[in-house]
Protein backbone atom coordinates (compact mmCIF):
# COMPACT_ATOMS: atom_id res chain seq x y z
CA UNK A 1 0.00 0.00 0.00
CA UNK A 2 2.60 2.11 0.74
CA UNK A 3 4.38 1.71 -2.48
CA UNK A 4 1.23 2.41 -4.46
CA UNK A 5 0.86 5.80 -2.55
CA UNK A 6 4.39 6.60 -3.34
CA UNK A 7 3.74 5.58 -7.29
CA UNK A 8 0.63 7.70 -7.25
CA UNK A 9 2.58 10.98 -5.90
CA UNK A 10 4.97 10.54 -8.69
CA UNK A 11 1.98 10.39 -11.14
CA UNK A 12 0.69 13.43 -9.79
CA UNK A 13 4.09 15.12 -10.65
CA UNK A 14 4.24 14.17 -13.88
CA UNK A 15 2.95 17.50 -15.95
CA UNK A 16 0.41 15.74 -18.57
CA UNK A 17 0.64 15.40 -22.11
CA UNK A 18 0.14 17.77 -24.22
CA UNK A 19 -3.12 17.07 -26.12
CA UNK A 20 -2.81 15.50 -30.12
CA UNK A 21 -5.02 17.30 -32.39
CA UNK A 22 -6.01 16.26 -35.71
CA UNK A 23 -3.60 18.51 -37.57
CA UNK A 24 -0.16 17.58 -35.76
CA UNK A 25 0.45 15.27 -38.59
CA UNK A 26 0.91 18.34 -41.15
CA UNK A 27 3.83 20.69 -40.21
CA UNK A 28 3.51 24.62 -40.38
CA UNK A 29 7.59 25.19 -40.50
CA UNK A 30 7.98 23.22 -43.47
CA UNK A 31 6.24 24.07 -46.54
CA UNK A 32 3.86 20.80 -47.99
CA UNK A 33 3.49 19.41 -51.29
CA UNK A 34 0.32 20.04 -53.16
CA UNK A 35 -0.84 16.73 -52.05
CA UNK A 36 0.00 16.86 -48.55
CA UNK A 37 -1.88 20.45 -48.79
CA UNK A 38 -5.12 18.41 -50.19
CA UNK A 39 -4.61 15.72 -47.38
CA UNK A 40 -4.77 18.93 -44.58
CA UNK A 41 -7.18 20.47 -45.95
CA UNK A 42 -9.23 17.68 -45.87
CA UNK A 43 -8.42 16.67 -42.62
CA UNK A 44 -9.97 20.16 -41.49
CA UNK A 45 -13.05 19.28 -43.97
CA UNK A 46 -13.59 15.75 -42.48
CA UNK A 47 -13.76 16.82 -38.58
CA UNK A 48 -15.91 19.79 -39.32
CA UNK A 49 -18.45 17.62 -41.38
CA UNK A 50 -19.30 14.99 -38.57
CA UNK A 51 -20.17 18.02 -36.59
CA UNK A 52 -22.89 19.03 -39.70
CA UNK A 53 -23.89 15.12 -40.01
CA UNK A 54 -24.91 15.23 -36.27
CA UNK A 55 -26.61 18.74 -36.10
CA UNK A 56 -28.57 17.39 -39.75
CA UNK A 57 -29.44 14.26 -37.81
CA UNK A 58 -30.45 15.68 -34.59
CA UNK A 59 -32.73 18.38 -36.22
CA UNK A 60 -36.30 16.35 -36.82
CA UNK A 61 -39.11 18.32 -38.24
CA UNK A 62 -41.60 19.62 -35.61
CA UNK A 63 -44.14 16.58 -34.34
CA UNK A 64 -47.39 17.28 -33.95
CA UNK A 65 -46.89 16.88 -30.03
CA UNK A 66 -44.78 20.17 -30.25
CA UNK A 67 -46.31 23.96 -30.18
CA UNK A 68 -44.32 26.22 -32.33
CA UNK A 69 -42.68 27.80 -29.75
CA UNK A 70 -41.33 24.41 -28.15
CA UNK A 71 -40.14 23.65 -31.46
CA UNK A 72 -38.36 27.20 -32.58
CA UNK A 73 -36.72 26.78 -28.96
CA UNK A 74 -35.47 22.92 -29.80
CA UNK A 75 -33.91 24.10 -33.00
CA UNK A 76 -32.52 26.88 -31.59
CA UNK A 77 -30.84 24.77 -28.80
CA UNK A 78 -29.53 22.49 -31.42
CA UNK A 79 -27.68 25.62 -33.76
CA UNK A 80 -26.64 27.03 -30.24
CA UNK A 81 -25.09 23.30 -29.53
CA UNK A 82 -23.97 22.93 -33.33
CA UNK A 83 -22.27 26.36 -33.60
CA UNK A 84 -20.12 25.53 -30.04
CA UNK A 85 -18.88 22.43 -31.45
CA UNK A 86 -17.49 23.87 -34.34
CA UNK A 87 -15.95 26.50 -32.21
CA UNK A 88 -14.68 24.25 -30.00
CA UNK A 89 -13.19 22.15 -33.00
CA UNK A 90 -11.43 24.85 -34.44
CA UNK A 91 -10.36 26.50 -31.13
CA UNK A 92 -8.85 22.56 -30.07
CA UNK A 93 -6.97 22.60 -33.45
CA UNK A 94 -5.68 25.76 -33.10
CA UNK A 95 -7.21 26.97 -36.47
CA UNK A 96 -6.57 30.69 -35.13
CA UNK A 97 -3.01 29.84 -34.27
CA UNK A 98 -1.14 27.80 -37.05
CA UNK A 99 -0.09 29.00 -40.29
CA UNK A 100 0.87 26.53 -43.17
CA UNK A 101 2.48 27.28 -46.50
CA UNK A 102 2.54 24.70 -49.85
CA UNK A 103 4.65 25.09 -53.20
CA UNK A 104 2.83 25.37 -55.98
CA UNK A 105 5.61 25.06 -59.59
CA UNK A 106 6.22 28.34 -60.84
CA UNK A 107 6.75 28.85 -64.71
CA UNK A 108 8.90 31.34 -66.10
CA UNK A 109 6.73 31.77 -69.29
CA UNK A 110 9.03 35.02 -71.02
CA UNK A 111 11.17 37.89 -70.31
CA UNK A 112 10.63 41.29 -71.89
CA UNK A 113 14.32 42.52 -71.24
CA UNK A 114 12.87 46.42 -72.07
CA UNK A 115 10.37 46.59 -69.43
CA UNK A 116 12.29 44.53 -67.11
CA UNK A 117 9.43 41.92 -66.60
CA UNK A 118 9.33 38.33 -66.54
CA UNK A 119 5.79 36.67 -66.89
CA UNK A 120 5.40 33.63 -64.39
CA UNK A 121 2.51 31.32 -63.86
CA UNK A 122 1.26 28.50 -61.79
CA UNK A 123 -0.25 25.08 -63.26
CA UNK A 124 -0.48 23.77 -60.06
CA UNK A 125 -4.07 23.18 -58.64
CA UNK A 126 -4.46 20.92 -55.48
CA UNK A 127 -7.64 19.40 -55.29
CA UNK A 128 -10.08 20.55 -52.29
CA UNK A 129 -13.98 19.43 -51.33
CA UNK A 130 -16.30 20.97 -53.50
CA UNK A 131 -19.08 23.18 -51.86
CA UNK A 132 -22.11 21.59 -50.43
CA UNK A 133 -24.96 23.06 -48.42
CA UNK A 134 -23.92 21.37 -45.13
CA UNK A 135 -20.21 22.68 -45.51
CA UNK A 136 -17.94 24.44 -48.25
CA UNK A 137 -14.35 25.73 -48.27
CA UNK A 138 -13.88 29.31 -49.32
CA UNK A 139 -10.97 31.31 -50.36
CA UNK A 140 -10.70 35.21 -48.48
CA UNK A 141 -10.76 37.54 -51.46
CA UNK A 142 -7.17 38.29 -52.54
CA UNK A 143 -5.12 38.99 -55.69
CA UNK A 144 -3.06 35.80 -56.00
CA UNK A 145 -5.09 32.45 -54.64
CA UNK A 146 -8.62 31.80 -55.61
CA UNK A 147 -10.92 28.57 -55.79
CA UNK A 148 -12.37 27.22 -59.17
CA UNK A 149 -15.00 24.83 -59.43
CA UNK A 150 -16.09 23.04 -62.79
CA UNK A 151 -18.38 19.72 -63.97
CA UNK A 152 -16.08 17.06 -64.94
CA UNK A 153 -17.94 13.41 -66.61
CA UNK A 154 -21.24 14.47 -63.96
CA UNK A 155 -18.95 15.04 -61.11
CA UNK A 156 -18.15 18.26 -59.54
CA UNK A 157 -14.08 19.31 -58.65
CA UNK A 158 -12.88 22.11 -56.87
CA UNK A 159 -9.41 23.59 -56.60
CA UNK A 160 -7.47 26.38 -54.46
CA UNK A 161 -4.92 27.39 -57.33
CA UNK A 162 -2.74 30.77 -58.28
CA UNK A 163 -4.51 33.13 -60.43
CA UNK A 164 -2.19 33.52 -63.75
CA UNK A 165 -4.80 34.64 -66.07
CA UNK A 166 -3.12 37.16 -67.04
CA UNK A 167 0.12 36.13 -65.69
CA UNK A 168 2.26 37.50 -62.82
CA UNK A 169 4.77 40.37 -63.82
CA UNK A 170 7.67 39.77 -61.69
CA UNK A 171 9.91 42.83 -62.18
CA UNK A 172 13.55 41.85 -62.22
CA UNK A 173 16.76 42.69 -63.69
CA UNK A 174 18.40 40.72 -67.02
CA UNK A 175 20.94 39.44 -64.68
CA UNK A 176 18.40 37.92 -62.17
CA UNK A 177 16.23 36.80 -64.64
CA UNK A 178 18.81 34.82 -66.23
CA UNK A 179 19.87 32.97 -63.05
CA UNK A 180 16.59 32.06 -62.35
CA UNK A 181 16.04 30.69 -66.09
CA UNK A 182 18.54 28.59 -65.58
CA UNK A 183 17.14 27.03 -62.48
CA UNK A 184 13.31 26.59 -63.64
CA UNK A 185 13.53 23.34 -62.31
CA UNK A 186 13.73 24.31 -58.89
CA UNK A 187 11.45 28.00 -59.27
CA UNK A 188 8.29 27.78 -56.96
CA UNK A 189 5.83 29.71 -55.59
CA UNK A 190 5.31 29.45 -51.82
CA UNK A 191 1.93 29.80 -50.92
CA UNK A 192 1.46 31.10 -46.74
CA UNK A 193 -2.12 30.76 -45.84
CA UNK A 194 -4.47 29.83 -42.46
CA UNK A 195 -7.79 28.89 -41.44
CA UNK A 196 -11.02 30.23 -39.88
CA UNK A 197 -13.85 28.73 -39.15
CA UNK A 198 -17.34 29.92 -38.74
CA UNK A 199 -21.27 29.17 -39.40
CA UNK A 200 -23.54 30.79 -42.06
CA UNK A 201 -26.71 30.14 -39.81
CA UNK A 202 -29.33 30.74 -42.63
CA UNK A 203 -28.52 28.11 -44.08
CA UNK A 204 -26.93 25.86 -41.38
CA UNK A 205 -23.23 25.62 -43.66
CA UNK A 206 -19.99 25.60 -41.96
CA UNK A 207 -17.48 27.86 -43.28
CA UNK A 208 -14.37 26.81 -43.81
CA UNK A 209 -11.80 29.66 -45.26
CA UNK A 210 -8.52 29.79 -46.48
CA UNK A 211 -6.77 32.74 -45.79
CA UNK A 212 -3.79 33.03 -47.73
CA UNK A 213 -1.39 35.85 -45.29
CA UNK A 214 2.06 35.34 -48.16
CA UNK A 215 3.40 35.05 -51.57
CA UNK A 216 7.15 34.56 -52.84
CA UNK A 217 8.93 33.40 -55.46
CA UNK A 218 11.87 31.07 -54.60
CA UNK A 219 14.55 28.74 -55.31
CA UNK A 220 13.61 25.75 -53.68
CA UNK A 221 16.34 24.04 -53.86
CA UNK A 222 18.81 26.57 -52.25
CA UNK A 223 15.61 28.35 -50.08
CA UNK A 224 15.99 31.04 -51.86
CA UNK A 225 13.53 33.76 -51.84
CA UNK A 226 13.60 35.93 -54.92
CA UNK A 227 10.15 37.98 -54.39
CA UNK A 228 7.52 37.68 -51.57
CA UNK A 229 4.64 39.88 -50.99
CA UNK A 230 2.30 39.68 -47.53
CA UNK A 231 -1.28 39.32 -48.90
CA UNK A 232 -3.71 41.11 -47.34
Amino acid sequence: MKHLRSVLSVLLLVPPLSAQTELDAFSSTVPLSPDQCYELIKTVWDGLKRHSEEFQTGTSAKSEFESTSEYAARIRKNKDEFIAKVNAFAASNKLSERTFSVWMKADLVKYDADNQIYSVKSSTEILIQPKKKEIAVVCAPNKYVTITEKNRKGYRFANLRLNTDPEFSWFVNKQTAQVAKGKEQVMYFKVTFSFTVGVNESDDQILLTVIPTRMALMDQAENFTYWSEDIR
